[in-house]
């Protein structure tokens, strides 16, 4: 099974502008417990302890995490709120070894595992994010691993921090990092979308060994944002692979999630947005009527969509005759020439396109 860890309101705290009431996070964590969603990422509890969402998702069943530099004022901060485990992260890549952090390499590397060990310590389960592991010498991120799995660590997450990496990158480095620790830690995979390769991106790594990906609800997040769990969910579902969500709950649920945060959804977004499904070309609309998967690639009921076909000023005689069959009236060119400007005049009185039971009952009354 490829587990989910969903890390909306943690990376929704760091979106500009976005301010996360402690009853709103709550509202979130009741979705993501629908869904299915095992374990969360709640909080930088070193800024934002966020207690009651912890225990919130305690009460729920959900398993937390609390994100840790790997100094010790964060980790003693994580482990204050009483997390399942505390998410060690440090840097990987040399600029911002040099830029961000001021350490070498082994200093980085002495860090993570100390703080490893002080979170294993004081009772909490460990795991670890190397940041910006797609910028990073390939040899340096597979020592920092088997490292920290040495130390203890649960679970290695490779971070492409700032949302370089292709595919190519992506399978190179979770490869590597796979074959260096074995089957002793899960590997997990965090995009970002600044390029706009995040659901591929993290596609990639499930394929090269990954068994564990972090996501946000809608891709929400700084900048350009995560891999939109939604979309990865539905794209590795399709390839076959179990995710351990309740998929026929997954639109509605993500949509819910938007409407708590008060975050509009735009209306392409893919899996989710309000056009996600619909269909009005007079050749899209026309295939569809005989066969859907011939512009879909996947059923939108599956994951709780509604598809939509609409008729009106773009359709044609296709999606007429298409329509006709349907509706058990024989398609003679009469009847689709009347049954066309019955439909056209229908929208034009309405003021929009006619959905498909209206389109039905027009040409079936023409």
């Amino acid at each position: 099974m490829i587990a989910f860890k969903d890390l909306t309101l943690r990376e929704g705290s760091q979106v500009p502008g976005l301010q996360i009431t402690e009853s709103a996070g709550e509202a979130v964590l009741d979705q993501l417990a629908a869904l299915g969603v095992g374990r969360v990422e709640v909080s930088f509890p070193r800024a934002h302890p966020r207690e009651s969402w912890f225990r919130r998702a305690d009460e729920l069943g959900l398993r937390t995490a609390a994100l840790a530099r790997a100094i010790p004022g964060d980790v003693d901060a994580a482990l204050a709120v009483d997390p399942d485990e505390v998410e060690v992260i440090v840097t990987s890549s040399d600029v911002q070894l040099e830029h961000a952090l001021a350490k070498s390499r082994a200093e980085a590397r002495d860090l993570l595992v100390s703080n490893v060990e002080r979170t294993l310590d004081c009772g909490a389960d460990a795991g670890v994010t190397l940041m910006d592991a797609m910028r990073a010498d390939g040899g340096f991120l597979a020592e920092t691993a088997r490292a920290a799995v040495d130390a203890g660590a649960r679970h290695v997450t490779l971070a492409d921090t700032t949302g370089a990496g292709t595919p190519d990158i992506v399978s190179e480095t979770v490869k590597a990092v796979v074959d260096a620790i074995g089957a002793r830690a899960r590997v997990a995979i965090h995009t970002h979308d600044d390029m706009g390769m995040a659901t591929a991106n993290a596609a990639a790594g499930v394929d090269a060994g990954a068994t564990a990906v972090d996501a946000t609800v809608g891709g929400i997040g700084e900048r350009a944002g995560n891999a939109a769990l939604e979309e990865v969910a539905v794209l590795l579902a399709e390839r076959g692979a179990d995710v351990g969500l309740d998929l026929g709950a997954l639109v509605p649920v993500c949509q819910r999630v938007h409407d708590v945060l008060d975050i509009e959804i735009s209306p392409g977004k893919p899996v989710i947005g309000e056009r996600a499904y619909r269909h009005e070309s007079g050749m899209h609309t026309a295939a569809m009527l005989a066969e859907p998967s011939t512009y879909e690639p996947f059923d939108p009921a599956t994951y709780g969509g509604d598809r939509a076909l609409l008729f009106g000023g773009d359709s044609g005689r296709g999606a007429v005759r298409a329509l006709l069959a349907a509706v058990g009236v024989e398609p003679t060119d009469e009847a689709v020439s009347e049954g066309l400007t019955a439909l056209r005049a229908a929208a034009a009185e309405k003021g929009g396109p006619l959905d498909e039971a209206e389109a039905r009952a027009v040409v079936r009354d023409d």
